[in-house]
């Protein structure tokens, strides 16, 4: 089947994510007729891309899915706040992005509850909340069908969607001065490797977590201000859930592994785990569904 299309395009200038919960007493097929509106007004506005996840066990088929979060390490945590539905949205302007959400909560009014929503985007000409040069490199078309998407079966075409929110202690971090904070990520500010990172740099654990040219995930993830918050709104797209389990674990430094020294100053609050349908699965009702 076909994936959805908005997977072959990185965040742009613009970005937003809901979150959404399922109300009471709501049928699957009430659900999949919200949820397909919204796919097909998203997905058809000029300038707009837009990735529709939803939990797992909403999708007829879909197999049982590892317990991903919460995740704990020595000294750090990775929260859940699995709810039903993401919806991740990216535009060239501002005004196309609120739009956009906007109608998502139109649309979506007496049958999903918004739960959180994050707006934020590029910072200058690629920067993460700590000022680090990030995310310069946008994958292929083919790199995205080879990483991102399940290749056969009744979910070829889906996408499995790892949704996690960091928040970033500015002001700690700034405190630390400019060739540690280089130590802590591996990397110097305009992206240069350090030489001889320690064992707990950012890009070496990053690396353990499968990061790089032969990387298990996309990056779909953007950094964001909400409330006086600055952090991170990461989101990953792979084929097999699998490999987020062994990619955290990593990060976390679980099993006896080295934990990331970036988590002293990026705390995780939330997130979950949701299953990119493909396209066919907006248009067609199961028999079980339809019954339902």
């Amino acid at each position: 089947m076909l994936p959805q299309e908005g997977l072959f395009h990185s965040p742009g200038a613009f970005s937003g994510i809901a979150i959404l919960r399922l109300l009471r007493d709501v049928a699957r097929p009430q659900l999949r007729d919200v949820i397909s509106s919204l796919h097909h007004e998203l997905s058809t506005t000029r300038g707009l891309h837009a990735v529709l996840g939803l939990q797992p066990a909403l999708l007829p088929g879909a197999p049982p899915t590892p317990v991903l979060l919460p995740r704990e390490g020595p000294t750090a945590r990775f929260p859940s706040s699995q709810s039903h539905v993401l919806v991740q949205v990216s535009a060239g302007n501002r005004e196309l992005l609120l739009g956009s959400l906007r109608r998502v909560l139109a649309l979506s009014k007496g049958v999903l509850s918004l739960e959180e929503e994050l707006l934020g985007g590029r910072i200058g000409e690629g920067r993460e909340a700590f000022g680090f040069r990030d995310g310069l490199v946008k994958p292929t078309r083919e790199q995205v069908k080879r990483t991102a998407l399940v290749p056969s079966g009744p979910l070829a075409g889906a996408s499995w969607l790892l949704y996690l929110r960091f928040h970033q202690d500015l002001e700690r971090f700034s405190r630390l001065k400019e060739r540690a904070q280089a130590h802590v990520v591996g990397r110097t500010r305009e992206g240069e490797l350090v030489v001889d990172p320690p064992a707990e740099a950012h890009i070496l654990r990053a690396r353990a977590a499968g990061a790089g040219d032969s990387s298990p995930l996309i990056r779909r993830g953007f950094p964001f201000r909400h409330g006086g918050e600055e952090g991170l709104a990461f989101v990953a797209a792979s084929a097999d859930p699998a490999h987020y389990q062994r990619s955290l674990d990593a990060l976390l430094g679980a099993g006896g592994q080295t934990p990331d020294a970036l988590l002293r100053y990026a705390t995780a609050v939330g997130g979950g785990l949701y299953l990119a349908p493909p396209l066919g699965w907006f248009q067609a009702l199961s028999p079980q569904e339809a019954a339902s």
